[in-house]
């Protein structure tokens, strides 16, 4: 075989190897956090209008409230961000979420991100022991 086709076909297989091995946004899904800082990003999910994310069980240091942004992730541009949630009950054993209904329509992938915890940009780390992001909710 040329050099030239050996060539073509390792970077043919390594393409196909990314492409499967890229995350796939959900549209609903659940997890936790561990010792997350200002900033922490979470994993994409692709829904259209209304999303929900809804945190049990969050722990830091000292801090009893954290604020949650959700960002449509757009590709070769910068994200769009929509208005943060200060999310306190989830501090004392009860159950913070937060609605966004004011998605644009068409699908498109949007992950949250940890804007501020205990009303600050730097500092305590975040811990959530369950979380849910629900996008069940009738759109249109």
């Amino acid at each position: 075989m040329k050099r030239s086709a050996r060539i073509s076909m390792v970077a043919g297989t390594a393409a196909v190897i990314t492409l499967a091995l890229a995350p796939i946004a959900e549209a609903n899904w659940d997890s936790s956090i561990t010792a997350a800082s200002v900033g922490f990003e979470s994993r994409r999910w692709t829904d259209e209008l209304y999303s929900q994310i809804t945190f049990h069980g969050c722990h830091t240091d000292g801090a009893k409230s954290t604020d949650v942004q959700v960002w449509n992730d757009i590709s070769l541009a910068p994200d769009k961000a929509y208005d943060a949630k200060t999310y306190t009950a989830c501090f004392n054993g009860g159950v913070s979420n937060g609605e966004w209904t004011d998605l644009p329509s068409g699908m498109r992938d949007y992950y949250f991100k940890i804007a501020k915890i205990g009303g600050s940009t730097f500092g305590p780390q975040l811990t959530v022991d369950y979380l849910v992001v629900d996008t069940t909710k009738a759109d249109g």
